[in-house]
């Protein structure tokens, strides 16, 4: 069972890290693995994606020395602060996700 509280990050914290290189886990229902990127940025794209298809997104996880897991609350708020203003449709699907 993963520990919360030593693996949460604050949303001002994730913002920093975004673009930062690192492998991260797009994990659905039941803790399967639907794909593995390389910056949380591209993680969020990729849930995007996903969930346009049907597929539900449960967390973000980065492994290595600095293991976070990022939940659905926080997904969804990355989501709308990742959307170009033009790009309401992707923040209206994540409102609803």
């Amino acid at each position: 069972m993963i520990n919360r509280t030593l693996t949460r990050r604050s949303d001002e914290e994730l913002a920093f890290i975004l673009h930062e290189t690192a492998s991260w886990t797009v994990k659905g229902s039941h803790g399967a693995v639907l794909c593995e990127v390389a910056s949380l940025r591209c993680a969020v794209d990729k849930a995007t994606e996903l969930s346009a298809i049907g597929q539900r997104i449960v967390a973000f996880v980065r492994g290595g020395h600095s293991n976070i897991v990022v939940f659905s609350g926080q997904i969804q708020r990355l989501t709308i602060e990742c959307a170009a203003p033009l790009d309401w449709s992707v923040a209206l699907c994540a409102m609803k996700a």
